[in-house]
């Protein structure tokens, strides 16, 4: 190897410029060159070529910290090259002409689980590209892997805030509903939920009576005075549904865009005599100061990513799984990509049994 590229897609999150700054040190010191590709996928287009070289002064220790990602990222540009009548043959072609004028030997890519799939379809079954793929998500929704980089961060935010919350909750005597994303899977509502001490979780994956969800609320207030409701951005209700944002039901190349259902509940707690306010942390959960784990499992990525170009393995995904890392064939996982929080996590089990309502188990 001797110019590799490397490139971050989809959402952003901490921990991207951890993998960049490990693949740039481990290059350097294997001799190869490493060229950042800016705006994901898009930017290797040969008509929309992007990339810069990286050096000593733009991955230096300060990346580390940094959330987001220093070669930008783009979650529409699939779409938005379909819609302009673009073949997939023509997209494929394009990459390619873009992988051949960088002279690149081997590619990273860093993504969560719709860009792995994208990757996939784009870039495995060109056996001229060798590619190696590093999960990344604020989600964990990543199959394969227990941790994705972006994970951890994101709960220390989020706990962070549910403690702000709790505090003028307390000083008002209210309810507080806090909505954190996750899509269609409840890791951040449960991780963060139970590191909080929240009295409600929840999440998709699990069905919930309203009953006894008022229930619960309510003798939260009695007790204690307040009552913290931690739910995931997908939850839905018998008269609640995301599902109309779709066009025309299904959209390949892009996500559900969620309506808010912290308001629903926070109506129905209302019509329930309850004193409630409801709080939508939005985007804000993905920035800040990177934890030291996403700093480490980046780092551990972005060296075994480019150890695995330069031992001339190509279409792998590298996992995190008891504290080290393995490798997954991505054309053999990419059937079943995306997981859910299984029934018997943990953590899960420790907030039932310390009587957080999570719905009917």
């Amino acid at each position: 190897m001797s110019k590799i590229g490397i490139l971050t897609t989809g959402g952003d999150c901490s921990g991207l410029n951890s993998v960049i700054r490990a693949a740039y040190i481990r290059s350097k010191i294997l001799g190869c060159e490493l060229i950042g590709i800016r705006r994901g996928i898009q930017g290797l287009e040969h008509e929309t070529l992007d990339s810069i070289k990286l050096n000593d002064t733009l991955c230096d220790y300060s990346l580390l910290g940094r959330s987001g990602s220093i070669l930008l990222s783009n979650t529409k540009w699939m779409k938005a090259s379909i819609d302009k009548g673009k073949s997939l043959d023509d997209i494929k072609k394009q990459i390619y002409e873009g992988y051949k004028e960088l002279e690149l030997n081997g590619l990273i890519c860093v993504g969560g689980d719709g860009s792995i799939k994208l990757i996939n379809e784009l870039l495995v079954d060109n056996e001229d590209i060798n590619v190696v793929v590093v999960p990344k998500t604020i989600d964990n929704d990543v199959n394969y892997t227990s941790s994705s980089i972006g994970f951890n961060t994101v709960v220390e935010n989020v706990v962070h805030q549910i403690d702000c919350a709790r505090s003028t909750a307390m000083s008002h005597e209210r309810t507080m509903i806090v909505e954190v994303m996750g899509r269609g899977a409840g890791f951040i509502a449960m991780y963060a939920g139970t590191a909080s001490g929240a009295d409600v979780i929840l999440i998709p994956e699990i069905k919930y009576n309203t009953e006894n969800l008022i229930s619960k609320v309510k003798s939260c207030m009695h007790q204690n005075g307040h009552c913290i409701v931690v739910v995931s951005e997908s939850v839905e209700s018998d008269d609640f549904t995301h599902l109309e944002k779709f066009v025309d039901g299904v959209l390949k190349y892009t996500h559900l865009e969620y309506k808010g259902i912290s308001h629903h509940f926070k109506k129905l707690f209302k019509d329930h005599g309850i004193e409630t306010r409801s709080v939508v942390l939005g985007h804000t959960q993905r920035g800040g100061d990177t934890t030291a784990n996403d700093r480490i499992i980046g780092s551990m990525f972005g060296v075994e990513a480019v150890n695995l170009l330069c031992r001339g393995e190509s279409g792998k995904l590298l996992c995190y799984n008891c504290g080290k890392i393995n490798v997954e064939n991505i054309s053999e996982v990419c059937h079943s990509i995306n997981r859910s929080l299984p029934a018997d996590d943990p953590v899960l089990l420790t907030a039932r049994d310390m009587w957080v309502y999570i719905g009917e188990v």
